[in-house]
Formats: structure tokens, sequence, C-alpha cells
């Protein structure tokens, strides 16, 4: 081979290897833009997610307070009922004993 041979070879190798150094750098390139799209989309998925937890803290929040108010309630009723229950049997036995009174007097 003559060195005007080796020359063409050499360059034609040099021509080949900037090519796939060309092609390389526009697939890391193509790579590195995805995969800040997936960061991205990352980072909002992630912030969504905090946000949905906040909303869920408030919510059972609220629940705990609901319920503490229905159970609250259910007590004062469960009391009024109570107090009704025996007011109506107070009033019923007095009834009994005065009409048994008033038969013992006649």
């Amino acid at each position: 081979m003559s060195d005007r041979d080796l020359v063409q070879e050499l360059k034609s190798n040099i021509t080949d290897l900037t090519q796939d150094r060309d092609d390389a750098l526009a697939k890391v390139k193509s790579k590195e833009a995805r995969l800040k799209q997936v960061m991205i989309k990352l980072e909002y998925a992630t912030q969504d997610v905090k946000a949905t937890g906040h909303r869920i803290a408030e919510r059972d929040k609220e629940l705990a307070d609901v319920r503490a108010k229905l159970e609250t309630k259910d007590k004062l009723l469960q009391d009024a009922l109570k107090k009704i229950k025996d007011i109506v049997y107070e009033d019923s036995t007095e009834k009994e004993e005065d009409k048994k009174e008033i038969s013992e007097e006649e």
C-alpha cells in the first residue's frame, strides 16, 4: 500500500468515526431530553401526591371532628331520652299512687 492509500483509508476511518461520534452524541442528547421530561413528570406527580396527602389529612381531621360532634350529640340525645323516660315514669307512678290514695280515702 502506498502512502496515498493509507492517508485515504485514514481519512475514511476518521470520517466514519466522526459520523459515529455525532450519532452517539445525538442519541445521548435525545435520551437526556427524554430523561428531563420524565424527571419533570415525576416532579409533578410527586407534588400531586403531596397535595393529595394534605387534602386527605384535612379530610381525616374534618371527619374526626364530625365524628366527635356526632358522638357528643348522641350522648346528649341519650341523656335527654333518659331524662324524658324518668319524667314519664315518675308521672305515671304518681298518677297510680294518686289513684290509690283517692280510692283508699273513699
